[in-house]
């Protein structure tokens, strides 16, 4: 049987966002939760509840009402909250600071932006899409936040180095896009590995030049802090290193990059001869004795006299650094013929800095390397050969090479 009744259609209900309601009443619980926290540090301080009388022993000081509700952002987004005013004693929230106007979680969030490549002018945008309009973010902001984190640079600067031994050290000067347009910057840089071959940063300095007193001023900051004389240093063929290192560390072997070798002797000679001459040179440094490689280089040198003597004075230069390696173990020989592994780590470091064009001032470009050599740090692997050294210095009595 059919109703008499009519039928009507309900009206459509708004569509509903349940996920931006959600965040919304997360944000207002947070906030909830922010306001009772101030509440009982209130509380605490003045050692009774709103509302109740003070008895004897406790504080004089009392409550008087709220401050005007101000804006707070968290990674929740910006909350307001009302501090509670308390007259008779000097107190500050240890949450929420007089001043502060966004958590502490989110400086480090900006900073942490600005370290992976976004531009200062381009983290406003991208947090402020999460934050809310109200938020506290501008590029003087992260400017001014990324400055608290230079300290975190000069507190490692001045660490004690006298609690580890490092076996080799391989160094190089880093020239970046820093200060003045006319000055050209260098981050002079040491990474060591230790009797265990873990690889450490264990220096980084901003400087004008690779000259010998700019390195002999670092090693020698670096034995005041305790560091101990190294085994082998490994560095390219600027003069400046090894002047300050045979100061400076007076017994330890220098081993001159084979890969800077090999590049140096190849820009002397024309494309025809450039497959010969590599293979050559690649055929001594893989020598599996001193001699066999020293008498490589010797008739290539030869080889190369008469048609391209720059190449041959090129094989020939500092060659007594180029057979240093020989001397340690031969599972180490891969880690410390080149200085491959502070090269590689600057590989991943100028993608970052090639980004940020110049920077204004070689602090701001120190620290930038410091903080992202210290992340790429975390997935380092030690060096070829790593469990041989303990037993090559055991063998050496512990006497530098």
């Amino acid at each position: 049987m059919q109703s008499s009744y009519p039928t009507t259609t309900p009206p459509a209900m708004p569509p509903r966002d349940f996920l931006a309601e959600f965040e919304e009443a997360a944000r207002a619980k947070v906030s909830e939760l922010l306001q009772t926290y101030l509440e009982q540090e209130a509380d605490a301080l003045l050692q009774r509840a709103r509302y109740q009388r003070r008895e004897a022993g406790m504080p004089a000081a009392y409550r008087d009402g709220h401050d005007e509700p101000r804006p707070f952002t968290t990674s929740q987004g910006t909350l307001s909250i009302a501090r509670p005013r308390i007259r008779g004693v000097a107190h500050d929230s240890s949450v929420v600071p007089r001043y502060q106007r966004r958590a502490a979680s989110l400086d480090t969030a900006m900073h942490a932006l600005w370290i992976e490549g976004l531009a200062t002018r381009d983290v406003e945008p991208a947090l402020r899409a999460l934050l809310g309009e109200q938020a506290p973010l501008s590029a003087a902001t992260v400017t001014r936040t990324n400055a608290k984190f230079f300290g975190d640079y000069d507190d490692w600067s001045k660490r004690s180095l006298a609690d580890t031994e490092f076996v080799y050290l391989w160094l190089d000067g880093i020239f970046l896009g820093a200060g003045p347009d006319d000055e050209r910057r260098v981050i002079l840089t040491i990474l060591g590995a230790d009797t265990n071959g873990t690889k450490h940063l264990l220096a980084l300095r901003d400087a004008m030049s690779e000259s010998e007193i700019s390195w002999s001023e670092l090693f020698e900051d670096m034995k005041a802090r305790g560091f101990k004389p190294p085994r082998l240093l490994i560095a390219d063929g600027a003069n400046g290193i090894w002047a300050a290192a045979e100061k400076s560390f007076p017994d330890a072997r220098q081993q001159r990059c084979w890969f800077h070798k090999i590049k140096n002797v190849l820009d002397k000679v024309p494309k025809s001869k450039t497959d010969e001459v590599k293979t050559a040179l690649n055929e001594a440094m893989y020598s599996k004795t001193k001699e066999l490689c020293e008498s490589r280089m010797v008739a290539l040198a030869t080889s190369l006299a008469t048609g391209y003597p720059q190449a041959s004075a090129s094989v020939q230069e500092d060659l007594p650094r180029m057979f240093s390696f020989f001397a340690f173990p031969k599972h180490n020989w891969k880690s410390i013929r080149t200085s491959n592994p502070i090269e590689s780590v600057f590989a991943s470091v100028r993608l970052r800095t090639d980004a940020a064009k110049r920077m204004r001032t070689g602090a701001s470009a120190t620290y930038l390397v410091f903080a992202l050599i210290r992340r790429l740090s975390a997935n380092w692997n030690r060096i070829s050969g790593h469990k041989h050294i303990a037993a090559f210095i055991a063998a050496m009595g512990g006497v530098a090479a």
